[in-house]
């Protein structure tokens, strides 16, 4: 009785490790989903910098040049979704995916984020983005974020989702759709969210389909992007 429980333990072992090793498994790279034009990638190694291309990788560490007129999605083994537009620096301070754990942070030094990201529960979790003294934290959400280092002025614009904001003073969690928030020097900037405009919902959405997107209205000067 005990050897043929020990045979059934032992074929059950077999039948299970592959399925928990998927679980398990480490990652410290994304991969580049689509990209267009010139990005330039910097390992933290000091190593000459070089072009990404589809289907390449982006590792912990990597700092990332996307030129006027170009931009990058990168794809999580998550599925989150990290869009990088043109005139950005960004850099991946941190990424480390296992099991249930996600855990990102993104060095915004400037320029503009798309963000169509799933949501994490584990307690082991961040994801998190660093723009000046503010601190984003991204849970599932669709949002954009731009950066100013000049001014210390981070933009937010929050269509839906969990997303909380971290500032010199405050915490602020999103609760209102499609609206925008400003900082500058680490302090929020209004104190009533603006709407956003519809033409930055249409090209968020246009953005992740390789789509060209629309030219910003008269009243939307702070629409960033490639047109």
């Amino acid at each position: 009785m005990r050897l043929q429980l020990l045979k059934a333990v032992t074929i059950l072992c077999f039948l299970v490790s592959p399925s928990l090793w998927a679980t398990t498994k480490t990652f410290n790279d994304c991969t580049v989903d689509k990209l267009e034009g010139t990005i330039m990638v910097q390992r933290n190694d000091g190593t000459k910098p070089f072009p990404l291309e589809t289907g390449s990788t982006v590792q912990k560490g990597d700092t990332l040049t996307v030129y006027d007129k170009s931009w990058v999605i990168l794809r999580t083994h998550k599925g989150d979704q990290i869009g990088v537009d043109g005139g950005t620096i960004v850099t991946l301070d941190e990424y480390y995916i296992e099991g249930p754990d996600r855990q990102i942070r993104l060095i915004l030094q400037k320029g503009f984020l798309l963000l169509r990201t799933n949501g994490c529960g584990s307690r082991q979790s961040f994801f998190e983005i660093n723009a000046g003294s503010v601190v984003t934290s991204i849970n599932d959400t669709h949002s954009t974020l731009s950066y100013e280092p000049a001014k210390e002025h981070l933009n937010v614009q929050y269509f839906e989702g969990k997303l909380t904001v971290i500032d010199k003073d405050n915490e602020l969690k999103f609760q209102d759709m499609h609206t925008e928030h400003n900082w500058e020097n680490g302090k929020k900037f209004e104190e009533v969210a603006i709407p956003v405009d519809e033409v930055d919902v249409v090209n968020f959405n246009r953005f992740f389909n390789a789509e060209p997107r629309l030219a910003p209205t008269d009243n939307n000067m702070l629409l960033r992007g490639n047109y």
